[in-house]
């Protein structure tokens, strides 16, 4: 119903600020596909300069009122004493959880009220070094996941305990022995294993397994199946959602076999397959299971952070979230300055779906400026991803009274949108040749992540009659979207150079145009004298050297290609080519041999 009732809403929206017939519904959690750009958009189609007061008034009017209906409709459908849908109520700074509370991220989180583990239990153990650490604090859940796991182990089997290592400190926050671990919702535990005679034993340590399951310096084994049993007790525990069981990719495959030959079901194995993991910033975890659940609801609902995949098998609250999201609104309206302030506060550590559409139509115009430049500060980390969203952004740009210091965030929440409704009220911008150099240089910069190929006609059609300034940020772009470069300074060379080199872009534009990117990356690869088939690994080392000394655009591009070849996540552009370099070099490193050694084929892939 909420998704409806807001899909609804946002073509309520677009209807009535443009004149021709609305796009198709595109659902608000979810960026859209790519938009074709126009050299200089008419002004009466898809973002218009001039909409009627009135039209906007009520589309706006329209909107509030959806949002109104969404609420009420969560609220009936949920209605949880836990789940206040009233905002005062819910910026209440008496309010307290009833239980744990983990709050951020694994990396940057913090824990209140949190349940604990006892050093011993029946069917669990904290390794002895591990206690003085104080760090046997977690979320319920959590901790209830540990006794459960160990408890259905233990009915299975018998023999040893379940040795626990580090949870989390008792208030969260940074631990010494592991970059996360902050939140409360992360647990080592030592695996199971056999003694020469085949009998379970308790490991005295986090203890060091080869990939055929052989212990360093001990005279243990993996114990298969009781390491696969915990995996899958945890994986079917209803209470919790696993994000990751980090292992090596040896133990994995043990685990995975054994998984087949008992005839386990084949969705159980796919899932293990997906969340059963070796990591790629972190040693192989070789000698625990590192287990990572994702926020529990209550904690989702306070600002609980979930990193990492959002699996398809479990339910991730975005509506129940974007519920009490929605009813902050009568706060962040409000005419008292604390109240907003709370409430803005709130939506920045709840980080719901639509936060930048709540700001922009209920924040944005407040009078008071403490309160303006916060709401400015939180559409550039929490951006519109909406077509709605969009056409306030070209609204409030197009405002003759909007000053300096509101319009480059603006410009800048529209790069880090980067949807194809974003990257279309930058592009009509950019190619307005009334509009002021400065607001055209802020135009382009917002372009900076835009990198379709439809961008390439607007840009040769601008680049020799734009004054120099803008000059030189078109073919900053050019180069971004086409990973080609030119050498040229287009800023100060001369008409005869840059006819010259206009005349060479149009040619390679005739033969490339109708050709997919990847094949003009793979040509940017044979500029730099790289002869490599797509995605072959052992020419990452070569990739990654070049970056240094490489135009930045160039830089860029190569980045994305090392990042498609390794599965990697990188962050999208770079200071420098210097520091894409060093990032690669320290990521490739730790993994290089991990992944250049050859995968056998497994019955569970």
């Amino acid at each position: 119903m909420i998704r409806l009732t807001l899909l609804l809403s946002s073509t309520l929206l677009w209807a009535s600020c443009a004149s021709t017939a609305p796009p198709p519904l595109v659902t608000p959690l979810a960026p859209t596909s790519p938009a074709p750009v126009q050299t200089s958009p008419p002004a009466d189609e898809s973002l218009p300069d001039r909409v009627p007061p009135e039209a906007l008034t009520l589309a706006i009017r329209q909107v509030h009122d959806a949002l109104e209906e969404s609420a009420r409709s969560v609220g009936s459908v949920w209605g949880l004493p836990h789940e206040p849908l009233d905002a005062f109520a819910i910026l209440d700074p008496e309010r307290r959880p009833s239980g744990s509370l983990s709050l951020g991220t694994i990396r940057q989180g913090r824990l209140l009220q949190p349940a604990t583990l006892a050093a011993e239990g029946p069917y669990h153990s904290i390794i002895e070094r591990h206690r003085s650490r104080n760090t046997h604090f977690g979320t319920r859940e959590i901790i209830a996941a540990v006794e459960l796991a160990a408890e259905r182990v233990a009915l299975e089997f018998g023999g040893a305990p379940l040795r626990v290592g580090n949870i989390a400190f008792a208030h969260g926050g940074p631990i010494p022995w592991s970059s996360s671990h902050q939140a409360g919702r992360d647990v080592d535990l030592a695996f199971y294993a056999l003694d020469s005679q085949g009998h379970s034993v308790p490991t005295p340590d986090l203890i060091h397994f080869d990939d055929e399951g052989h212990a360093d310096g001990y005279p243990l084994t993996f114990d298969v199946a009781r390491n696969w049993a915990l995996a899958r007790a945890l994986l079917t525990d209803p209470e919790i959602r696993v994000q990751w069981l980090f292992v090596s990719e040896g133990l994995k495959r043990l685990m995975l076999d054994h998984a087949v030959a008992t005839g386990e079901p084949a969705d159980l194995i796919e899932r293990a397959s997906a969340v059963l993991h070796q990591p790629t910033d972190a040693p192989p975890h070789a000698d625990h299971l590192h287990v990572r659940i994702g926020c529990p609801l209550d904690d989702r609902l306070e600002g609980c952070q979930d990193w990492g995949p959002r699996w398809p098998w479990y339910d991730w609250n975005d509506e129940r979230v974007l519920a009490r999201a929605l009813a902050l609104r009568p706060a962040l309206s409000g005419n008292d300055p604390e109240i907003a302030r709370r409430a803005l506060d709130f939506l920045e550590q709840l980080k719901p779906p639509m936060a930048g559409e709540l700001i922009l139509f209920h924040s944005f115009d407040v009078p008071h400026a403490e309160l303006h430049e916060r709401a400015i500060e939180l559409l550039q980390k929490m951006p519109p991803r909406t077509r709605a969203g969009a056409l306030a952004i070209a609204r409030h740009l197009r405002r003759s009274d909007l000053p300096q210091t509101a319009r480059r965030p603006l410009y800048n929440t529209l790069a880090a949108a980067s949807t194809a409704d974003a990257f279309e009220v930058a592009r009509a911008r950019l190619f307005d040749d009334s509009l002021p150099l400065d607001e055209r240089m802020l135009a382009a910069n917002a372009l900076r992540f835009d990198l379709s190929p439809d961008l390439v006609t607007p840009l040769l059609a601008e680049l020799q009659r734009s004054p120099p300034p803008l000059r030189a940020r078109l073919a900053e772009l050019l180069y971004r979207v086409t990973a080609r470069y030119d050498g040229l300074n287009w800023a100060v060379a001369s008409t005869d150079d840059q006819r010259q080199a206009l005349a060479q872009w149009h040619q390679w534009w005739d033969q490339h145009r109708d050709l997919p990117r990847q094949q003009w990356l793979e040509q940017s690869l044979a500029n730099l004298a790289i002869t490599a088939s797509w995605g072959d690994l052992h020419h990452v080392d070569t990739l990654i050297s070049q970056l240094p000394e490489l135009h930045p655009a160039l830089a860029m591009n190569l980045s994305h290609i090392i990042s498609e070849w390794t599965g990697r996540w990188a962050p999208r552009d770079f200071d420098s080519p210097a520091d894409a370099h060093r990032y690669w070099t320290r990521w490739w490193g730790k993994n290089r041999d991990r992944m250049l050694q050859k995968s056998q084929p497994q019955a569970w892939r």
